[in-house]
């Protein structure tokens, strides 16, 4: 699994998170086929692209009975779903569980992310 090849993307927020800056982006146009809703990019301090992803995607249609829309988690080698859920078809709980997944994923359980944008 690669990561996400985005041809054209609106940033929603952007966050600083510990030694991370993330960006959630929306009106995502890929490279790869897929339907990106909304994707959280996360960049460690001194790169300039993200190392991990976290997506919230349109499932296909004989898959939606948890949900219309997957929460994944893509790094350059492997890719997990997360869960299923309606929830994410709205930016702000979205944001909420993908920065509370973050959390968890880079051991940032004592900082507090702060909105940029």
């Amino acid at each position: 699994m690669a990561l996400p090849q985005i041809k054209t993307a609106i940033p929603k927020r952007r966050y600083q998170f510990g030694e991370f800056s993330l960006v959630i982006l929306g009106d995502i146009e890929s490279y790869d086929g897929v339907y990106y809703h909304f994707l959280m990019g996360i960049i460690p301090d001194g790169a300039n692209v993200p190392e991990l992803f976290i997506s919230a995607e349109k499932c296909p249609p004989d898959e939606r009975q948890e949900g219309a829309y997957q929460m994944r988690v893509i790094a350059e080698q492997a890719s997990k779903t997360i869960n299923k859920s309606e929830r994410w078809k709205e930016l702000e709980a979205f944001a909420d569980d993908a920065l509370a997944l973050a959390s968890e994923l880079l051991n940032l359980t004592d900082e507090e992310p702060r909105r940029l944008l």
